[in-house]
């Protein structure tokens, strides 16, 4: 019984989660969830406060997977890299992907999941343990970095984490105007910011 009531909030959260990969935030409601689970609406409200809850556990999830990943990406560039150039250059095609124009979507819901944070004591919580995560996770990565020589130790590493991430959560700046700025130049511009002002100094 309790495999299957676990079965059954995971399912809703799944299916929350991928029809936030197609429908807007603002489009997205308890009908289509309960029609995509084939659950009913008693259960939805069994597992989780309101529909609200649900969407918060949703982003949630989505969060905590991107964060998964950028660990696992950004450690094995680290490891596999044999010199300073080796680093930078994997850095330069993390940064082309991460920056991309058409990957405007996942920075607007980060956004939105920050501005939510401000309203829900609830959400903030949880949003800021994965938050932690992320952060420390990058922190230890620079200071990886650090140790062997990629980057310079005039700075500390958690610094450095939240730098990564604020630059990339900035460029929604640029997503919402009418007359974008050159996207080579932003990610030349970056690449000449790790180089010059992270980079190892002899």
């Amino acid at each position: 019984m309790k495999h299957d009531e676990n079965s059954t909030r995971e399912n809703l959260v799944a299916a929350t989660v991928k029809l936030l990969d197609t429908v807007s935030l603002e489009e997205i409601n308890a009908t289509m969830v309960l029609a995509a689970t084939g659950s009913s609406k008693s259960s939805l409200y069994h597992f989780f406060e309101d529909f609200s809850d649900l969407l918060e556990h949703a982003f949630l999830a989505r969060f905590e997977a991107s964060v998964r990943a950028s660990d696992v990406a950004i450690k094995e560039i680290i490891q596999r890299s044999q010199s300073v150039e080796d680093f930078y250059d994997a850095l330069d095609q993390i940064t082309q992907m991460s920056q991309e124009r058409n990957r405007s979507a996942i920075r607007f819901e980060r956004a939105r999941a920050l501005a939510r944070s401000e309203r829900s004591d609830r959400f903030r919580q949880a949003l800021g343990v994965i938050q932690q995560q992320l952060t420390d996770s990058l922190t230890e990565a620079f200071a990886m970095a650090q140790a062997k020589g990629f980057l310079n130790t005039s700075f500390e590493p958690r610094t450095g984490a939240v730098l990564i991430q604020a630059y990339t959560l900035g460029r929604i700046v640029d997503d919402i105007t009418t007359t974008h700025m050159n996207d080579q130049d932003w990610n030349q511009l970056i690449s000449r910011i790790m180089r010059l002002a992270l980079g190892k100094t002899e």
